[in-house]
């Protein structure tokens, strides 16, 4: 019988700078049943995602896009800021780079911890930047 190695901290750190690409096509379906699901009815999403959409849709920057196993046993979202540049339309297709960025220690008094950060791009068809994204997981 093999063993699995156990992860290291040293292991997840070795893996900094890792990107995955992922892709995301805008219809009026996506849109539609993201709205009935916020419960916004709104009529000025007939042609443009409200702007939460891609935070819900891609699992922006995360542990799962990535592949990133966790160094501790456990795992909690730390955090996201997004920040968008243009309106995202019907049609569009959107690349998303998730990179995995840093790893941060942030342990003390009560016991090993680390900050692992994610950054995003998000690209239209058009190679235009309609947002950019950090996630942030707490491993302990």
């Amino acid at each position: 019988m093999t063993q699995e190695k156990k992860i290291t901290l040293e292991d997840v750190k070795a893996m900094i700078g890792k990107k995955k690409e992922e892709k995301l096509e805008i219809d009026r379906s996506l849109i539609r049943a993201y709205c009935q699901s916020i419960g916004d009815r709104s009529p000025r999403w007939q042609d443009t995602a409200p702007p939460g959409l891609l935070t819900t849709v891609l699992l922006s920057g995360s542990v799962v896009a990535l592949s990133i196993p966790l160094p501790y046993k456990r795992g909690v979202a730390a955090g996201a800021d997004w920040e968008y540049f243009k309106p995202i339309k019907v049609g569009d297709v959107i690349t998303t780079t998730h990179e995995f960025a840093e790893i941060q220690d942030k342990g003390g008094e009560k016991g090993p911890r680390v900050l692992i950060i994610f950054k995003s791009t998000h690209k239209n068809q058009k190679g235009e930047v309609v947002a950019t994204s950090t996630n942030s997981v707490m491993s302990y």
